[in-house]
């Protein structure tokens, strides 16, 4: 990167921080800002919390009435291309496209696109969003100058149901937690082993259900052995999990721990004994690359991106096949020779992921078209 360039950065889907796309905009922003002026839009809420400070960072806020999802996506959509003076930045880069774009692109404007799983999951939201999902965001979005994918599955999905002709790939990248051992934290709800999966509680997309259904089919002596732990916001439509669980023979050793916090979600990682990730749909998978940080053994399933991100440092089930992902548990519990090359395959492929490079590609694609 031989020039420094300004940027703008909407960050109106920063959703308190406790999202994937959250994160996402927490890292582009930092490895953004370390060579170029960024102006980053937020909610007054947000910029409370927006944990990124730098000389070359100006965090410009908004009013939170701006907040409620709908009057957000219409404002972000009709209004804020026209409020500002966009001929002062070299170009855009809108890091949430499938929830926060432009009717009209005043600069060379970059949009991330995360995943389509609207398509796959029904009613995950409600009608209105659903249908703008499904018709307002193709419209404008094949007006953008660039759209980037952060994986092969996702740039499918925009050829397929959008009909993008021209969309490029940029995987996301990884940074490891910096949780010192004192500062990590033990849960103490979970005792002895067990199998961990980190998702927002949301029925059916995360698939929560399948997994304890699978868990119910272990050998008792196994379910002994390991506890079936959960971590995530319990969201809308969670109430089939709940209800299911609370009728389980096995739902002393369900565990729900709700939203957790770094220093403890580290101590899962650390000491959970597989993670499994049964979702039906993921745009990316993050996660994945968490476990394979912290030297866990992985299942997933095997649609969407998850088997192009984990590649062979997992191994996959069908999400729907509650039978199988019990066979995929025991295969790796059973079998210490297997979980020793699963958790070394992981930490190779770890080092494909990498933000650095995932801003360089950004700023290169703005350098070669924009």
């Amino acid at each position: 990167m031989s020039s420094t360039y300004r940027i703008f950065i909407s960050g109106m889907a920063y959703d308190n921080g406790k999202s994937g796309i959250s994160l996402y905009i927490r890292k582009v922003v930092k490895y953004l800002s370390k060579d170029h002026q960024i102006e980053l839009l937020m909610l007054k809420k947000d910029a409370k919390i927006f944990p990124i400070k730098n000389k070359n960072l100006k965090i410009i806020t908004v009013s939170n009435f701006w907040a409620k999802p709908v009057i957000n996506m219409l404002w972000h959509l009709f209004i804020l291309p026209f409020t500002r003076n966009y001929k002062k930045y070299d170009f855009i880069l809108l890091p949430a496209g499938n929830r926060r774009i432009f009717c009209y692109y005043p600069c060379y404007t970059i949009v991330t696109f995360h995943d389509l799983s609207q398509f796959y999951i029904t009613h995950k939201y409600d009608r209105f969003r659903m249908f703008y999902i499904k018709k307002i965001v193709p419209f404008f979005l094949k007006k953008a100058n660039s759209v980037m994918a952060i994986s092969n599955s996702t740039k499918r999905d925009l050829q397929k149901f959008y009909k993008l002709k021209k969309v490029w790939v940029n995987y996301n990248g990884y940074e490891k937690p910096v949780v010192s051992q004192a500062q990590v934290k033990k849960v103490a709800e979970v005792e002895g082993k067990f199998l961990f999966y980190l998702a927002r509680v949301e029925h059916p997309g995360k698939n929560h259900l399948n997994l304890i259904k699978a868990y119910e089919q272990l050998p008792k002596d196994v379910k002994q052995e390991y506890e079936l732990v959960f971590a995530g916001k319990v969201w809308e439509g969670s109430e089939p999990v709940m209800h299911y669980v609370a009728n389980s023979a096995d739902k002393a050793r369900i565990k729900f721990l709700g939203f957790v916090e770094e220093a403890e979600l580290s101590w899962l990682y650390k000491n959970c004994n597989l993670y499994v990730f049964p979702s039906f749909y993921e745009g990316f998978g993050l996660p994945l690359l968490d476990a394979m940080n912290y030297g866990v053994p992985i299942i997933c399933s095997n649609t969407s991106s998850l088997p192009e991100v984990g590649g062979d440092a997992v191994l996959t089930f069908d999400p729907s096949d509650s039978k199988q992902i019990a066979e995929r548990i025991l295969q790796v519990l059973q079998d210490k020779d297997l979980q020793n090359r699963m958790i070394k395959a992981g930490f190779e492929r770890l080092s494909n992921f990498d933000w650095a490079k995932h801003v360089h590609k950004i700023v290169g694609d703005y350098e070669k078209n924009g």
